[in-house]
């Protein structure tokens, strides 16, 4: 049998151009503002956020997980984007629970549970698959896209996201329109032999073709976001991390054709940590967390304005302790996590911003601060939880 079976979902995309339907469009925030007329307003991007299999309410989590939240809210964002790993997702490897049945038991335990946290919270979301999502890299083993094809098939079950992508990646690669933006978010986890085995991480094919066609034929917006799990521009900084990047880079045809286009923004995770590139016009941002292991996380609020977005980094210090926290698989968080009362006090503290200005061709990037300045685009900085990596401070100062 061949390998594409196992990752497609629908019949295969005809050949020739794409056109995409009215009925992609999300009626209910989808809508082109005048220019110069529209009022600002905000999203936030959290990557990463749980990268563990947990319970709601978590025992030893949930009073930390509830002060996140809570910051994210007191933000008044329209929507929270999660570029990837909401869970753990080792769900093939459970003794007693293994392969496909184990995928689809625990995607029935965890996803609403995460799906439950921000609920409570009054949190609107998009969520874009990460490679925890489909059980975590690398996939060197007898069945990998047979699980695969299964993890992306409870994913799209359960996340419930917008069933506009290519025929083979419904409701894992998706876009839609709120007010004057544009978002796309895409399935980097495509078929294909790669250093991490049957996957290869990139935008590739058919769902490259889709990508443009979303971005051609939706051309009265003022800004285009795309995000994706895996960051393309490198070296980046990485905490507890394995470091998987999109195969090519920039010299990726996923990352020209957003260059191209024009794309404002790459938002993406895996990293644990923050590394800001911009190249050929387009900012990317590699950032957040891994709680239950590392001792910093963060988030980023976008401002949007008819000419601009204005984008500001924001972290905090928390304390994971105890022992470790059972999760399907052998990849265990400890099972505390605090914010110290002061650090409760103090709250999130900015440590990055930057403006990019349209007004004029091209593109411009001002006011850089903090992980924007250029000193700090790339980064060969590693950590893991016994080890912290150095903090970049607003005024770009390096701290502890």
């Amino acid at each position: 049998m061949k390998r594409r079976k196992f990752l497609q979902t629908a019949a295969v995309v005809s050949a020739g151009p794409f056109v995409l339907p009215q009925a992609s469009i999300s009626q209910s925030t989808a809508h082109a503002a005048e220019k110069g007329s529209a009022p600002p307003w905000r999203f936030v991007s959290m990557p990463d956020f749980l990268n563990v299999d947990t319970d709601y309410p978590q025992q030893g989590w949930e009073d930390a997980l509830g002060y996140i939240l809570k910051s994210v809210k007191s933000e008044q964002p329209d929507f929270l984007v999660v570029p990837g790993d909401l869970v753990m997702g080792r769900w093939h490897h459970n003794p007693g629970k293994e392969g496909i049945a184990g995928i689809r038991h625990f995607a029935d335990r965890y996803y609403p549970a995460w799906k439950a946290r921000l609920e409570a919270h009054g949190l609107k979301w998009y969520a874009a698959l990460g490679d925890h999502e489909v059980g975590d890299n690398p996939w060197r083993y007898d069945g990998a896209l047979e699980n695969v094809a299964a993890y992306k098939a409870e994913f799209r079950k359960h996340l419930g996201m917008p069933l506009n992508g290519p025929e083979h990646m419904k409701g894992t690669a998706f876009w839609w329109k709120h007010k004057n933006v544009l978002f796309i978010s895409v399935d980097v986890f495509e078929e294909g032999e790669s250093a991490q085995g049957a996957i290869r991480a990139g935008v590739t094919g058919k769902q490259l073709e889709w990508l443009e066609a979303v971005i051609t034929q939706n051309k009265e917006v003022r800004h285009v976001v795309v995000m994706g799990h895996t960051p393309c521009l490198g070296p980046v900084r990485k905490w507890s991390s394995s470091g998987l990047m999109t195969t090519g880079g920039r010299e990726s045809a996923f990352w020209q054709t957003m260059a191209k286009h024009k794309v404002s923004l790459y938002l993406c995770g895996e990293v644990h940590a923050i590394t800001c590139t911009e190249r050929d016009g387009v900012q990317q941002v590699a950032h957040g967390g891994l709680i239950g292991y590392n001792r910093r996380i963060n988030y980023m609020v976008v401002d949007v304005y008819p000419d601009r977005l204005e984008l500001t980094l924001k972290e905090i210090d928390i304390v994971p302790s105890g022992k470790k926290l059972w999760q399907p698989g052998n990849n265990r968080p400890l099972e505390n996590v605090d914010i110290s009362p002061e650090m409760q006090q103090r709250g999130y503290v900015a440590v990055g911003k930057v403006t990019l200005n349209d007004t004029a061709s091209p593109r411009t990037f001002e006011n850089r601060q903090g992980y924007f300045l250029k000193k700090y685009e790339t980064s060969t900085d590693r950590a893991g939880p016994s080890k912290q990596l150095p903090r970049i401070n607003l005024d770009g100062t390096v701290g502890d």
